[in-house]
């Protein structure tokens, strides 16, 4: 699904870069690389040639090398250009001036035929040598000639006056201009591409602005864009989803719908979500699905499901399933969308219908063999998950393990063995298309080795990218429904032990960890920071938090790229997940936050910062800085309800 994902995203914004790849004979990477530097060897000023070597090297999945071409086909463009016009006006001048002779030749010829005309003339009237020219008759041909001349000389004059070009130069000049224009934007697009193929959102959406600045047809950038905002900076995205949906093609509407709904789900607005899933139906119904059958429910179904919408694509998709109820790979897609839905049960019966029909033992399916353990694990069977999952193994000959297979791995207790893909997705470098899947099969992973707080957090990760992740969901409710009781408890402790300030941070910090973070934790953790306060002097940071701490502040000091700084914020996150009632970090984390405009979660951290600060001079500029945060959430509010989209109706 999360493939599908990024290719979709992929298509959408690289018209230009495919078009051409699917131009080229087919041949292997390292032939066409090698063709493409020998080309550039040879014209090495030739903007064509980098572009050629920038599309051979991202084909070759040479990400980097290939960004570096496309910056040197924009860097070289203008000279490139400049040397293509001056071949094309030293070919011009050359027309121009044979056309000139033939005009010239022409007006001569023009001057004599009217001369020998008037000659005639005479002749028949009897007039010769009694008047040699009829009055005014040889002036008026010659400035008729002169005229002539003239009319051609401007006509083949460029409009800086030096350069003569034919008639009919302008219009093409002009033409050749748009062509330019959009040639550069084309690669700033392949820059953008392949940038986004390097994971780096922020350099990848800046040429894609350029891009459209300079060639404004490409509406799809507007969504591609849209599209990398909606990763980390979900607000700005929903300007470029409600101008795409202006400009784009009417059957492009429900799509875009969907996406602007998963915009309004992730800020929270629940009456804009049901509005925008409203018109994203009415559209599709009007658009595509004039003639509604099963598979134009499936599609729908499935765009729901790709952009998190995984109940709402429940109905459609049903609707197709209930056509073809005994096709094996019909049961198993069936089974897929119960499963992210939640309904975890139906799906493990919808696999094990899937693989009766096609009479096939889980076995001899990786995936599904990783679908048939998670799904017992979260109906309660543990042992018999781990028995599943056990018969996965991380294949030798590959190169790279799926993210499933090495979850599946971990959580049969080889945690140690697969270090390296759990360092990944801690430290926020999974591939963006998986990132939430990782963080979900991460989390299982800590579940089951009883690590709480790690489980905790990476849950609170996924569910923050796909809110209605209906396993992470369970997990949740697992984790909250597993530490109501000792919360309860603890308090009780509280109430009974008011003179032990520190033993009660204490236990209430323990209940934070084991936590998904939430209003529930937020809560709890203003609680909390109400006994923080009335300590006789702060707790020392546990060494794990201070880690993660020190590591941020380090991020931030030397940071050169947007990218480092949702680092910094993930590593706060993780030292807040072993020091939740630690005022600095809330506070730091809040100031974090708000250099990405992120103003509600600021907000919420600086609240929880508050309650644990006693009167100070610093607790002033904290209330200030509350109160500024305050007005920059409401005033980001306002402005997002104050986008509408046209719904059409």
């Amino acid at each position: 699904m999360h493939a599908i994902k990024s290719m979709m995203l992929l298509c959408v914004a690289g018209v230009f870069l495919v078009s051409v790849c699917a131009a080229e004979p087919q041949s292997e990477p390292v032939d066409a690389v090698a063709a493409a530097q020998a080309q550039v060897a040879a014209q090495p000023m030739n903007w064509r040639a980098f572009n050629a070597l920038g599309i051979a090297l991202f084909n070759a999945r040479r990400y980097e090398s290939a960004a570096g071409a496309f910056e040197q086909a924009i860097a070289v463009f203008p000279i490139s250009m400049a040397a293509e016009s001056e071949q094309q006006a030293k070919e011009a001048r050359q027309r121009a001036f044979e056309a000139q002779q033939e005009a010239a030749k022409e007006a001569q010829a023009q001057q004599q035929r009217a001369q020998k005309e008037m000659q005639d003339q005479q002749l028949l009237s009897g007039l010769f040598g009694l008047i040699p020219m009829m009055p005014g008759a040889n002036i008026n041909t010659q400035i008729m000639s002169q005229m002539g001349q003239t009319m051609v000389n401007s006509g083949m004059m460029s409009s800086s006056g030096g350069e003569p070009l034919l008639p009919g130069m302008m219009m093409e000049n002009e033409s050749s201009q748009v062509l330019r224009t959009r040639e550069l934007a084309a690669l700033h697009t392949n820059l953008g591409l392949t940038r986004m193929a390097l994971r780096e959102d922020d350099t990848a959406i800046e040429a894609f602005r350029q891009a459209y600045a300079m060639d404004a047809s490409r509406v799809d950038l507007l969504f591609t864009q849209a599209k990398l905002l909606q990763r980390n900076d979900v607000g700005s995205a929903l300007p470029l989803y409600v101008r795409y949906l202006e400009l784009a093609p009417k059957t492009r509407q429900p799509a875009t719908w969907i996406e602007i709904a998963a915009v309004y789900l992730r800020l929270g607005l629940d009456s804009e979500t049901r509005n925008a899933l409203a018109a994203a139906r009415k559209t599709w119904d009007r658009e595509v699905g004039r003639s509604t059958n099963a598979n134009t429910e499936r599609a729908f179904g499935k765009l729901l499901s790709t952009a998190g919408f995984y109940k709402e694509a429940l109905n459609p998709l049903q609707t197709w399933v209930s056509t073809v109820p005994e096709d094996g790979a019909v049961q198993r897609e069936w089974a897929i969308a119960l499963f992210s839905a939640g309904r975890i049960e139906e799906a493990r019966d919808a696999m094990k219908k899937s693989i009766s029909a096609t009479k096939s033992a889980p076995s001899n399916d990786e995936f599904t063999t990783y679908f048939m353990g998670m799904s017992e694990l979260h109906l309660g069977r543990v042992d018999e998950a781990i028995k599943i999952l056990g018969t996965l193994h991380p294949s030798a000959e590959t190169k790279k393990t799926p993210g499933f297979i090495a979850a599946a791995h971990a959580l049969c207790g080889h945690v140690d063995e697969e270090k390296d893909w759990i360092n990944r997705v801690e430290n926020g470098q999974s591939d963006p298309d998986t990132a939430a899947a990782d963080w979900y099969r991460l989390g299982s992973v800590w579940f089951v080795e009883g690590n709480l707080p790690r489980a905790a957090e990476c849950i609170s990760r996924c569910l923050e990218l796909q809110p209605g992740f209906g396993p992470a969901l369970r997990l949740q409710e697992q984790l909250m429904n597993g530490n109501a009781e000792r919360v309860k408890s603890e308090r009780s402790k509280v109430v009974a032990s008011r003179d032990n300030i520190t033993a009660t941070v204490q236990r209430l910090s323990v209940e934070l960890s084991n936590m998904p973070m939430g209003t529930s934790w937020m809560a709890l953790a203003r609680e909390g920071m109400g006994y923080v306060a009335k300590l006789p002097e702060p707790l020392r940071m546990p060494k794990e938090a201070q880690k993660h701490f020190l590591r941020a502040q380090a991020i931030l000091k030397n940071a050169a790229r947007p990218g480092e700084i949702r680092e910094a914020i993930s590593e706060y996150r993780w030292a807040l997940r072993y020091a939740p009632l630690s005022p600095e970090i809330h506070l730091h984390l809040s100031s974090v936050y708000a250099t990405q405009k992120q103003f509600s979660q600021a907000l919420r951290h600086i609240e929880t910062c508050l309650a644990g600060f006693q009167p100070s001079e610093k607790l002033d500029a904290i209330i200030a800085r509350y109160y500024e945060l305050q007005y920059l959430e409401e005033r980001a509010q306002r402005n997002i309800r104050a986008i509408r989209p046209n719904t059409g109706a």
